[in-house]
C-alpha cells in the first residue's frame, strides 16, 4: 500500500504546486478587452525567408489584403542566397529584400535585417513586426497589432491558429497537426492571456510578434543569438530588463504545422533544446531579483520545471516498483501484483494530468479547431500520448548541452490557392 500512497502523494503535492498555472488556463473564457489606437504607427514588417521558395506567396498575398493603411507599413525580407527566387517574389509585392549569406540562425537574420533597416531609415518606424514566411495573416492582423500598441507594451504577440485546418481545404490536416497545434492554445489563451492581464512576462514566439523601435534601436539590431530559440532568450531577458510584454487575442494569424511525426519531433527537439538551454543561461540572473513581482514572474517563467519534476517522480516510482516486483519474483517466487499496479498507476498519473490539460485546451480552442466531434474525441485521448513524447526530448536537452543545428524545416504546401 505504501507505493499507492506515494503515487497519490506525488499527484496531490504537484497539483498544488502547479495550481496557480492551472488557474491561468481559464482566463480566456472571458473576452479580452479590445483596444483602439488613434495613432497609425509606421511599421516595418519583417520576414525571415531562408530558402522558402513559393511557401512565402500566401503570406505576401495576405499582406496585400490587409485593412491597415498600406502607406503605414513597409515589407522587408531577408534571404540567404543571392539567387533565391523569393527575391523576385518579394519585389513583385513591393517588398525590399536583403541578402545575408552569413546567417547561421534566425537571430543572425533578425540582427542583419533590423540593423539594415534602422541605419538606412533612421527613426522612420515605430515598431518592427516579425512574421515567418510560412504564415498567413488575417486581413486585419496588422491593424490589430497597431491597436495592441495602445497597451504601451514593447513586445506584443498575436494569436497563433493552426492554418492546416483552413488552407487548401484542410488537406494537410491530421491528428499530428491537431495534437501539435494545441501547444499554441496552451501557450496563448491558456497562459499569455492571464499573464497579460496581470503584468507578467508573456511567452514570446518570434513570429506574429511586434517589437518596439526603442528596443530594436537599443539593441542596434537583435542580440539574442546564444541558442536557436531566440524567442525564449527574448522572453527571459524581457523579465530581467522589465520590458512590458502583451498578448493580443484579436491579432490573428495562421501558422503551419508539420504533418508527420518525424518532422514534428525535429521541430520539437530544436525548440525544447533551445528553451531548456535558455533556462540554464538566464536563470542564475533571474533568481537574484528578489521582489514579489519577480518571484511570481519567475514562477510562471519556470513552472514547466514543476512538470518535469512531476514526470520524473512518477517514472522513478514506476521503475522502483517494477524493480521490486522483479526482485521478489526471482528471489522469492512471490508475485506482488499490488506493487506492479502501483507502477502502472504512477505512469497513469502523467497520462491523466495531460488528459485533463488536453480537455481544457480543446474547450478553449473549440472555435479554432476544424475537426468533427468524433475527431476531437480521438485527439482528446491521443494528445496526452503525443505530448508525453516531450519527456525524452526534454530529458536529452537537460543532459546534452550541445547547441542544435539550424536545419531547414519542411514546409507544407499551402500555395495551390494562389500559385498554379
Amino acid at each position: 500500500m505504501f507505493s499507492y500512497d506515494l503515487v497519490i502523494l506525488v499527484a496531490v503535492v504537484f497539483f498544488f504546486l502547479y495550481l496557480p498555472r492551472i488557474y491561468a488556463w481559464f482566463a480566456s473564457f472571458k473576452p479580452q478587452q479590445k483596444l483602439v489606437n488613434d495613432k497609425k504607427n509606421k511599421i516595418a514588417l519583417f520576414i525571415p525567408a531562408r530558402n522558402e521558395g513559393k511557401a512565402i506567396l500566401p503570406l505576401l498575398e495576405s499582406l496585400k489584403k490587409q485593412t491597415y493603411d498600406k502607406s503605414r507599413f513597409d515589407i522587408f525580407i531577408v534571404v540567404k542566397e543571392s539567387d533565391d527566387p523569393v527575391i523576385e517574389y518579394g519585389k513583385s509585392y513591393g517588398a525590399e529584400v536583403f541578402v545575408d549569406t552569413a546567417q547561421k540562425c534566425k537571430g543572425d537574420c533578425l540582427d542583419f535585417g533590423f540593423n539594415k533597416i534602422i541605419h538606412k531609415y533612421p527613426g522612420k518606424y515605430d515598431g518592427f513586426l516579425i512574421v515567418d514566411a510560412d504564415c498567413v495573416l488575417y486581413p486585419d492582423f496588422v491593424e490589430q497589432m497597431n491597436n495592441a500598441m495602445a497597451s504601451g507594451a514593447e513586445v506584443i504577440n498575436g494569436k497563433k491558429i493552426v492554418g492546416n485546418y483552413f488552407l487548401n481545404n484542410g488537406k494537410n490536416s491530421n491528428f499530428i497537426t491537431a495534437s501539435n497545434g494545441l501547444i499554441w492554445t496552451l501557450m496563448d489563451d491558456m497562459g499569455n492571456r492571464w499573464k497579460s492581464e496581470h503584468g507578467l512576462t508573456t511567452m514570446t514566439v518570434t513570429t506574429g510578434i511586434l517589437i518596439s523601435s526603442r528596443l530594436v534601436e537599443k539593441w542596434d539590431g537583435w542580440i539574442y543569438k546564444k541558442t536557436l530559440t531566440e524567442d525564449m532568450e527574448l522572453q527571459r531577458d524581457c523579465s530581467l530588463q522589465e520590458y512590458k510584454t502583451f498578448y493580443y487575442s484579436y491579432a490573428k494569424f495562421f501558422m503551419q504545422e508539420a504533418t508527420s511525426v518525424e518532422e514534428t519531433d525535429k521541430r520539437r527537439t530544436r525548440w525544447m533544446t533551445g528553451l531548456t538551454h535558455a533556462d540554464f543561461i538566464y536563470a542564475p540572473q533571474m533568481i537574484k531579483k528578489i521582489s514579489f513581482h519577480s518571484i511570481v514572474d519567475n514562477y510562471y517563467m519556470y513552472c514547466l520545471w514543476i512538470v518535469y519534476l512531476f514526470i520524473a517522480a512518477n517514472i522513478v516510482i514506476s521503475l522502483a516498483d517494477v524493480g521490486m516486483f522483479a526482485f521478489t519474483f526471482f528471489a522469492h517466487g512471490v508475485l506482488l501484483w499490488s506493487v506492479l499496479g502501483a507502477a502502472g498507476l504512477a505512469l497513469l498519473n502523467t497520462y491523466l494530468a495531460f488528459f485533463v490539460m488536453t480537455f481544457v485546451a480543446l474547450v478553449v480552442a473549440r472555435h479554432d479547431i476544424k475537426l468533427s466531434f468524433f475527431e476531437k474525441v480521438i485527439v482528446l485521448f491521443y494528445h496526452p500520448i503525443f505530448y508525453m513524447k516531450y519527456i525524452p526530448i526534454v530529458a536529452n536537452a537537460i543532459v546534452d548541452r550541445r547547441p542544435q543545428v539550424w536545419d531547414e524545416i519542411e514546409r507544407v504546401d499551402n500555395c495551390e490557392q494562389i500559385v498554379k
